[in-house]
C-alpha cells in the first residue's frame, strides 16, 4: 500500500479543516435561521390572538360576531397560512375561516383574563404530516356570552423553505470543500517547491561535488534551520572526506618512502655478491623499515578506533607524578644520547585512562628529544587546580615558525621535512595526542618561540 505524499496529506488535512468548519458555521446560522423564522410566526400567532380577543370583548352578542366576521378575519389576513375559527360556549362554529385547510384540533383555551404568552402555543402534526402550531383563548362579549378563539398556522410552508436552505447550505459546503481540496493541492504544491528545491539540491551532491550548497536565502523561514543544517552536516561530510582523502594521500606517500627504501637496497645488494656482513646490514636496514611501516600502521589503525563512536575510554584516578617519572626512566638511556637531561615538577592527582595518557606523554616527550639540543633540559610541569589539570612539555630549540603552529596537530605534517630525522617520524605523534586529548574532553596547545623554547601543554578537565 502506497503512502499519501505529503501534498495530498496536507490538502486532506485541509480539507477536513474546511469542511468542520462549513458544517458548524452552516449548522449555527440554519439553526438560528430556523428559530427566527419560527420565532416570528409564534410572535404573529400570539398577537392575533391577542387582537382577537380584545375585539372580541367589544362585541355585544353573538350575532355582532357573525356581523363583524370581515373585520375579525381581516386579522389574519396577512398571512395565508393562519386560520381562524371562533366558537361559542355551547360548540356552535360563529366564524371559520381556514384557507390552508387545517384540521384545527381541539386546543386547550387560556384564560380571559390571563395574558397570552408565546408559551401558550401548542404544536402538533396533522393527520396529513404537517407541522402545526396554533394557540386557543376564551373572551367574553358584553352581554356576558363566552366564545373560543382559535387561530392556528401551517408551518409547512417553513419546513420546506427550511429544507431547501439545507440543501443550499450543503450544495455550498460541498462546492467550497471541492474547491479548497483543488485550490489547497496548487497553494501546497507551490508552498512545499522550497522543499522539493533543497532536495533537488541534495540530489546534485555527489562525492566529486561535496563542495556544493543548498541555497539559504531561497528558504522560507521554516525551512531555514533545516537547510543550515544540511549545509553544516555538508561540511562536516565535506571535511571527513577530505581528511580521509588526505591521510590516504600522505599515508601512502609516506608508505613509499620505506618501501621505496627497502626495493632499492635489495636491488643494489642483488647487483653482485655480497660478504655475509653485508646481507646482515641490509636485513637489519629492512627490518628498521618494517618496524617504521608497523608504527604508522598502528597509529592510523589508532586513530580509526578513536573515531569510532564505540571507542570507550577507561578512566582510572592516579598520580600524575609517579606516571611522569616512570615515563621519564624510560627515555633516560634516549636522553642520555642525546646529552639532555628531563627534569619532572609539580604533583597531582588526574583523571584519564592510563595507557592514553602515557602515550601522549610519551609523544610529545619523544618528539622533544628529536629537537632539544645537547646541554638542554626538557621540563614537564604538572599544574593542578579546581578545574582540572595541565602538563606542560616545555624544550629549547629551533622553535616552530608562526605559520606552522596552527597546522602542527594535523596528521601527516610535519614542520620541517627537510631535518634529516624527519624518516624516524611518521607524522602522527601529535595527531594522536590531539585525539587522546578530544577523547577525554580536554585540550591540547603549543606555544613556540623561533629559536626558543617550544611548550606543548595538555590539559585535563576534572571529572564531571
Amino acid at each position: 500500500m502506497s503512502r499519501l505524499s505529503l501534498n495530498a496529506r496536507l490538502a486532506l488535512l485541509f480539507a477536513s479543516i474546511v469542511t468542520f468548519c462549513l458544517a458548524v458555521v452552516g449548522t449555527i446560522l440554519f439553526n438560528a435561521l430556523s428559530r427566527q423564522i419560527y420565532a416570528q410566526d409564534d410572535l404573529n400567532i400570539v398577537l392575533s390572538a391577542r387582537h382577537l380577543r380584545r375585539l372580541a370583548a367589544e362585541m355585544d352578542d353573538l350575532a355582532a360576531v357573525r356581523e363583524h366576521q370581515a373585520r375579525l378575519v381581516s386579522l389574519v389576513l396577512g398571512d395565508a397560512a393562519l386560520a381562524l375559527k371562533i366558537d361559542s360556549s355551547d360548540g356552535t362554529s360563529l366564524i371559520d375561516y381556514d384557507p390552508p385547510h387545517l384540521p384545527l384540533m381541539n386546543l386547550a383555551a387560556t384564560p380571559q383574563n390571563q395574558r397570552i404568552v408565546t408559551e401558550h402555543l401548542q404544536r402538533w402534526i396533522s393527520a396529513e404530516d404537517v407541522p402545526m402550531r396554533g394557540i386557543a383563548t376564551l373572551a367574553t362579549l358584553r352581554d356576558g356570552s363566552a366564545v373560543k378563539i382559535s387561530v392556528a398556522r401551517s408551518m409547512q410552508d417553513r419546513a420546506l423553505m427550511l429544507e431547501q436552505y439545507r440543501s443550499l447550505i450543503w450544495m455550498t459546503e460541498g462546492s467550497a470543500v471541492l474547491i479548497a481540496i483543488v485550490l489547497s493541492l496548487l497553494l501546497i504544491r507551490r508552498a512545499l517547491r522550497p522543499l522539493q528545491n533543497i532536495a533537488d539540491s541534495a540530489r546534485g551532491i555527489t562525492p566529486e561535488r561535496l563542495d556544493a550548497r543548498i541555497d539559504v536565502q531561497r528558504a522560507p523561514t521554516e525551512l531555514h534551520a533545516l537547510a543550515v543544517s544540511l549545509n553544516a552536516m555538508l561540511l562536516r561530510l565535506q571535511q571527513g572526506f577530505d581528511r580521509l582523502w588526505q591521510s590516504t594521500t600522505d599515508l601512502a606517500h609516506d608508505l613509499r618512502t620505506p618501501i621505496g627504501n627497502m626495493r632499492g637496497a635489495s636491488e643494489v645488494a642483488l647487483t653482485r655478491v655480497r660478504s655475509a656482513p653485508e646481507y646482515q646490514a641490509l636485513l637489519v636496514s629492512n627490518i628498521e623499515e618494517c618496524d617504521r611501516v608497523t608504527r604508522m600502521i598502528e597509529s592510523v589503525l589508532f586513530l580509526a578506533r578513536a573515531e569510532s563512536p564505540h571507542f570507550a575510554l577507561k578512566r582510572t584516578t592516579f598520580d600524575a607524578s609517579e606516571e611522569l617519572h616512570r615515563i621519564g626512566e624510560y627515555f633516560e638511556g634516549l636522553a642520555a644520547e642525546g646529552g639532555v637531561d628531563i627534569s619532572i615538577r609539580g604533583e597531582a592527582r588526574i583523571n584519564a585512562e592510563r595507557e592514553l595518557f602515557r602515550r601522549a606523554i610519551s609523544n610529545l616527550l619523544a618528539n622533544a628529544l628529536r629537537f632539544t639540543p645537547a646541554g638542554a633540559t626538557i621540563v614537564i610541569t604538572v599544574t593542578a587546580s579546581s578545574a582540572g589539570t595541565s602538563i606542560a612539555v616545555q624544550n629549547a630549540g629551533t622553535g616552530i615558525a608562526p605559520a606552522d603552529v596552527g597546522k602542527i596537530f594535523e596528521r601527516f605534517y610535519r614542520a620541517d621535512a627537510s631535518r634529516t630525522d624527519s624518516g624516524m617520524a611518521s607524522g602522527l605523534g601529535l595527531a594522536i595526542v590531539k585525539t587522546i586529548m578530544d577523547l577525554h574532553g580536554g585540550r591540547a596547545s603549543v606555544q613556540s618561540e623561533v629559536g626558543g623554547l617550544t611548550t606543548f601543554e595538555l590539559y585535563f578537565p576534572a571529572p564531571g
